[in-house]
């Protein structure tokens, strides 16, 4: 008698949540698209889709998940726990534009731009 394992499906908010804090965990882990793609045995092309606009496989969010709980987080050192703030902004394509090559320069994503210099504003 063979045993099937069911996955429920995944909604799309709670997706969206999923790969952004993968987005997070693997930049702060120093891990690539490619490591992701070797351990969810998929192309690394595979997972810039997923991160981009697809759905992320049942079956795969289990061993992201997984993978996850057994590796530890390692937060940069600018990253604060203690207090979170989130804001929404809505960028015309030429501000962000220019916000992301600024970023770029400077080796981080555009939300880490972000973090560091809205800090700067209050001063």
């Amino acid at each position: 008698m063979s045993r099937k394992c069911y996955f429920r499906d995944v909604d799309t908010q709670e997706q969206s949540e999923l790969k952004r804090n993968l987005k997070i965990w693997l930049k702060a882990n120093n891990y690539s698209y490619a490591w992701l793609a070797e351990r969810c045995y998929v192309s690394e092309s595979t997972v810039r889709n997923w991160m981009a606009k697809k759905q992320i496989p049942a079956a795969k969010v289990h061993i992201i998940r997984e993978m996850v709980k057994e590796l530890p987080l390692v937060l940069p050192k600018r990253v604060q726990v203690e207090e979170e703030t989130k804001i929404t902004l809505s960028l015309d394509v030429g501000t962000r534009s220019i916000l992301e090559k600024r970023a770029f320069a400077q080796g981080k994503t555009l939300t880490e731009f972000l973090a560091d210099e809205v800090p700067k504003l209050g001063k």
